[in-house]
């Protein structure tokens, strides 16, 4: 196809240059050898390169690398791997289980959870987070060192992992000096070449003997009769979950070339306990606060809401009208929700509170419990006060503050008389007006009497 596209195009350039004659009649002296065409041959890696990177990639030149020398745990492998088995969903219809993997380098041990997707749906960062933290509870594995992770979506949760680190009592800085996370470059399959090629030994040799396996050509899936479906494996998923567990086992007890040197996984594991190594652990709950966000709450009637959820626990009762800190989880989903002071101080852990019918004579019990909690909190609150008579304390307050100064006058504004007088009769009270009156009546009194005595003294 090339020489004759190429011959065509030799043809035109050849009448364009001036040559005289035909298009067919020039085609024939035009037609170009195979070797010429060959000679081109370097023009498919840069079409390649363009088109299709991923092919590109896993095709070009690379350095070897080995793992001699590292300790368990040390360095461990994670990705997602869709493995070509038809499972039945519950619902009936045909799913390929997804498997959440980790492999360690120094041991080439492989560990996989499986997780059965709804249609349309992918592997959750739930899922691996949950995945990450059963590895490090395993007695066989424990904490890892370093990560190299695919640099896919679903690993979003490992922007958590320093933190998660720090929260296990581990430096970051400590492992070999370096980085605990490694981020795979994009297109970059072969950056974790041990992890696909013990995909590759199980999907190809370890799960070929399942019935409902594919073997990766959905197109040309193993049937066991013609124009039918492939049949998918003989059981629910929970049972492909056991037989695929059993089949791992198998996997890393068999025995592999390159830095393992003739020894199977277990056997590699096996001499490195037997020669000291020590497994690194760390608390799961420390690892499920580092994949969760700090936020506040304000505590109403001794519960708190979250994602649209009542949360609630009995040390909330004396924080009722307060603002309080909370961990909620960032990918997971949590029943349970730590509180704590806004200074930090860890409250209690709160739990989704439980709605009662109003026939159901449970509500009416844990009505009474928690005015029970209520009361209890105010009298604990209560037994480090001291009653005091406020009042008295107020009065006592003011006594305190010392007398204001008493200003010089700078003279006396005066009004005619009568009207001081008018002035004085409205202000005076009432007993201050009988006195008046009776001192009036008495004056008169006196008066007409030394009236009398000057007449009669006259006459």
């Amino acid at each position: 196809m090339v020489q004759r596209l190429a011959g065509e195009h030799l043809a035109d350039l050849t009448l364009k240059a001036g040559l005289s004659g035909t298009f067919t009649y020039i085609l024939p002296f035009c037609a170009l050898p195979k070797g010429v065409v060959e000679a081109g041959r370097s023009a498919r890696r840069v079409h390649q390169h363009r088109t299709d990177i991923k092919t590109w990639d896993d095709q070009r030149t690379r350095v070897r690398l080995t793992s001699a020398g590292l300790a368990p745990m040390q360095l461990v492998f994670g990705d997602v791997h869709h493995f070509d088995v038809y499972v039945l969903r519950e619902d009936g219809s045909l799913a390929t289980p997804k498997g959440i993997a980790w492999l360690d380098a120094a041991t080439r041990r492989v560990k996989i959870d499986l997780v059965l997707c709804e249609p349309g749906s992918a592997v959750r960062n739930a899922d691996l987070i949950e995945s990450f933290i059963a590895l490090t509870q395993d007695p066989y594995w424990g904490m890892p060192a370093m990560l190299y992770l695919d640099n896919g979506s679903e690993y979003r949760f490992a922007e958590f992992l320093p933190d998660a680190l720090k929260l296990a009592g581990l430096d970051c800085e400590g492992f070999d000096r370096g980085k605990p996370l490694i981020r795979a470059t994009a297109y970059n399959a072969a950056a974790k070449g041990i992890l696909e090629g013990s995909f590759r030994v199980i999907e190809q040799k370890i799960l070929a003997p399942l019935q409902g396996y594919i073997g990766g050509d959905r197109m040309k899936s193993r049937k066991a009769n013609l124009g039918k479906p492939p049949d998918p494996f003989n059981g629910n998923f929970e049972q492909f979950c056991y037989d695929f567990d059993g089949l791992l086992t198998f996997y890393n007890s068999n025995r592999q070339t390159g830095d393992l040197k003739g020894m199977s996984p277990l056997q590699a594991y096996t001499d490195a306990v037997s020669q000291g190594w020590q497994r690194t652990d760390v608390d799961p709950l420390a690892l499920m606060m580092a994949f969760s966000i700090e936020d506040t709450r304000k505590v109403v009637d001794g519960k708190i809401s979250v994602e649209g959820r009542t949360f609630y626990c009995d040390e909330l009762a004396r924080y009722t009208g307060d603002r309080v800190r909370i961990h909620r989880p960032k990918y997971l989903s949590w029943n349970a929700v730590p509180i704590s002071t806004m200074k930090g101080v860890l409250i209690g852990v709160a739990h989704p509170d439980e709605v009662f019918h109003r026939l159901d004579p449970r509500g009416a019990e844990e009505a009474s419990r928690r005015r029970g909690v209520d009361q209890a909190a105010i009298k604990t609150e209560a037994a480090d006060l001291t009653p005091i008579d406020v009042k008295q304390e107020m009065i006592a307050s003011g006594a305190r503050q010392p007398l204001p100064p008493t200003p010089a006058s700078k003279g006396q504004i005066s009004i005619a008389s009568d009207k001081a007088e008018m002035g004085r009769r409205i202000m005076e009270s009432p007993a201050d007006r009988r006195d008046r009156e009776r001192e009036a009546k008495q004056a008169k009194i006196r008066e007409a009497m030394a009236r009398g005595k000057m007449l009669g003294g006259s006459l």
